[in-house]
């Protein structure tokens, strides 16, 4: 009999120890499919969730840059100029008058057309003509005369392209200029239509409101005059409209009325810089 208790107890004790290990598995079972579906659901909400800020942000800028380019205007291109003399893109640097402009590197007078200097009527209106076609800062495409590149003062003799304009002929359509036909056999642009309406074509009617000045014929031996404004140096009178770059004199004495303005502060001294 109490060999039959114990055999009980040991059998039960047996059973005990069994149903406690199997709930102890199960426990660690479960935690492991709990910790198994807490990362599936981590790694399916990083993979979700949106790019971080700076790659929408730099997505974004790019889009928008792609976006302006496709936006811009089409650019001068060099097969726009004719002949085989210089073809430049450049951007306005500076406006002397109606038919001179300047680039940071290039001083440019226009072929053919001839607006008026300083002391004749329409120079301001002529000015501001090409002011407004090819203000400071634009971009111009310089087609380079090939049968008079420069003239005797180093400047680049051109017709000259503003966005889709030709400034040479636009002066010319617009009453701020003529033609000085004595160049119409030693420049390469005298066939074109602008240039036959306007004097290079003799059988055309002329139709410039503005005509050439007067060149008296000097004698060989007489001297070049001299422009009172200038008492230090002899400096001649327009034209051509000269500025600094185009003499060797700095800082002297300008009297008014200053036809080259060479004393733009009018302190009565010019080319000072």
């Amino acid at each position: 009999m109490k060999a039959a208790s114990i055999g009980a107890i040991s059998a039960g004790v047996a059973v005990v120890a069994f149903i406690l290990v199997f709930v102890g598995v199960g426990t660690n079972q479960a935690e492991k499919i709990d910790y198994q579906r807490d990362l599936e659901e981590t790694v399916a909400s990083e993979s979700a969730s949106p790019s971080a800020p700076e790659e929408t942000d730099y997505q974004r800028e790019l889009e928008e840059s792609v976006s302006s380019e496709s936006d811009s205007p089409p650019q001068l291109q060099s097969n726009d100029c004719s002949g085989s003399a210089g073809c430049y893109t450049d951007y306005v640097n500076r406006i002397v008058d109606g038919d001179t402009i300047h680039t940071a590197t290039l001083k440019i007078r226009l072929s053919l057309t001839n607006a008026p200097e300083t002391y004749q009527d329409g120079f301001r209106e002529a000015t501001e003509f090409t002011e407004k076609l090819c203000p400071v800062g634009s971009k111009i495409l310089v087609d380079q005369d090939d049968l008079q590149r420069v003239d005797q003062y180093g400047r680049v003799l051109a017709k000259v392209f503003c966005g889709d304009k030709v400034l040479n002929s636009e002066l010319l359509y617009n009453g701020h200029a003529n033609i000085l036909t004595q160049y119409c056999s030693t420049s390469e642009f005298s066939g074109e239509a602008w240039a036959k309406r306007y004097g290079c074509d003799s059988n055309e009617i002329q139709l410039t409101t503005i005509p050439s000045p007067p060149t008296p014929v000097q004698p060989k031996t007489q001297e070049i005059s001299c422009d009172p404004s200038y008492p230090d140096f002899c400096i001649p009178p327009p034209p051509p409209d000269l500025d600094c770059g185009d003499i060797p004199q700095k800082k002297f004495r300008v009297l008014q009325p200053d036809p080259h303005r060479f004393d733009g502060d009018k302190d009565g001294i010019g080319c000072e810089s």
